[in-house]
């Protein structure tokens, strides 16, 4: 089914997203800890290559540009990487189907001579001048149909052509085969609400679609075989693999542990988690080989490190140990060597439960496939077109 602007606009705007967007309550600790960073290192990989252009603007067009996430996410990276230039070093164009979105990203972060929101389509809007930087974040491109990304990454791949420029396309769509809609595993295109809070269940859906790795390089590659534009690489990244919004509102899956609510506990100090709730026990849906294989290694890594935890508190769960990926191998005896340090033995649980919430985090970064088992499917792609 295919989505006019028209509805895209109606949903953002007449269901108060732009307060959404805005609310403390979004801002939880999965996501300033744990999701972020992860996307800050997807945009830092897809810059790689440009650090050594310093002297230059770094030239982004943000696609679906929202209320500003990617301009935060981006002036954040090249501030904290010094080798990156400050925020000053972008020439940033964030463009958006919502006038809402536009009008409130303008008032929050058009100050900045270097910045600027358009209200625009991607669909339609004609690109002239190159970008050094494709940007996407928060799924916008999961708006549009198949047929509709294809033709979106071959206006934009056009562009390139045209400009005989090098850049970087970053792609952000929902992953197909997250755990939060098992259910949902055999359709890539279905009508998903727009809600992230418990309290946000009756939101109304949307048409939204789903991609796995392999699906989304197809039609990456097609647009640039399409364009003749040469490309250097591919590469897929996998964000919020256990902690996607709906483990919490359980709207597409109910019988779903609510693990991202369980890691807000690990780290919040004021509260104690029930670690057996952390174990991971979803019942998966119908997938190929590589996705259900992937997730039988990951739960028993997931897992096992539950246990490590609780067995630092004297307590035991009925895990059947596996052998951990060398990132995260050393967790239980460094925290035991930090419990060492701690003489107040309350403070056991608290220090216990952060490293906990900590090593889980890395197990993701590290181990993630770009399969699409993920909240987010992040594709990014090189193209260099310098020499054509």
């Amino acid at each position: 089914m295919k989505v006019s602007p028209k509805q895209i606009e109606t949903v953002y705007d007449q269901s108060n997203a732009v307060q959404h967007y805005l609310s403390q309550g979004r801002r939880d600790g999965v996501k300033v800890l744990w999701e972020e960073p992860f996307s800050r290192s997807v945009f830092n990989r897809a810059i790689a290559p440009l650090k050594n252009q310093k002297e230059k603007k770094l030239r982004v067009l943000d696609v679906g540009s929202g209320t500003g996430d990617g301009y935060v996410l981006l002036s954040t990276l090249l501030s904290e990487e010094s080798d990156l230039g400050s925020s000053e070093y972008l020439d940033y164009l964030g463009i958006d189907i919502s006038s809402q979105m536009v009008e409130t990203a303008s008032n929050l972060y058009g100050n900045c001579s270097n910045v600027r929101f358009e209200c625009a389509d991607i669909r339609t809007r004609q690109l002239q001048r190159p970008f050094d930087l494709y940007l996407s974040c928060g799924v916008p491109y999961s708006h549009l149909t198949h047929e509709e990304l294809y033709q979106a990454l071959k206006t934009i791949v056009t562009n390139v052509c045209q400009n005989r420029s090098q850049c970087a396309v970053v792609v952000d769509v929902l992953g197909r085969y997250s755990i939060e809609w098992t259910p949902k595993w055999q359709e890539s295109r279905w009508d998903y609400a727009m809600s992230f809070f418990e309290t946000e269940g009756d939101k109304e859906p949307i048409w939204m679609s789903f991609y796995s790795q392999q699906h989304l390089q197809e039609i990456m590659q097609q647009a640039t075989h399409a364009v003749g534009c040469p490309v250097e690489k591919f590469t897929f990244f996998d964000r919020s693999i256990m902690v996607g919004r709906h483990t919490s509102t359980g709207q597409f899956n109910p019988g779903l542990p609510q693990y991202r609510n369980l890691i807000n506990s690990l780290l919040d100090p004021s509260q104690e988690t029930q670690l057996s709730q952390l174990i991971f026990s979803v019942e998966l849906g119908s997938a190929p080989k590589h996705i259900l294989e992937f997730f039988r290694k990951f739960s028993g890594w997931w897992n096992t490190l539950v246990s490590d935890a609780a067995e630092l508190l004297d307590k035991s769960l009925a895990v059947e140990p596996v052998e951990l990926p060398p990132e995260v191998r050393e967790f239980k005896a460094a925290a035991s060597e930090e419990l060492q340090q701690i003489s107040e033995k309350h403070l056991y649980r608290q220090k216990v439960e952060f490293m906990l919430a900590k090593v889980l985090r890395q197990l993701e970064a590290t181990q993630q496939p770009g399969y699409g088992v993920g909240h987010d499917l992040f594709g990014v792609m090189w193209l260099d077109a310098t020499e054509i």
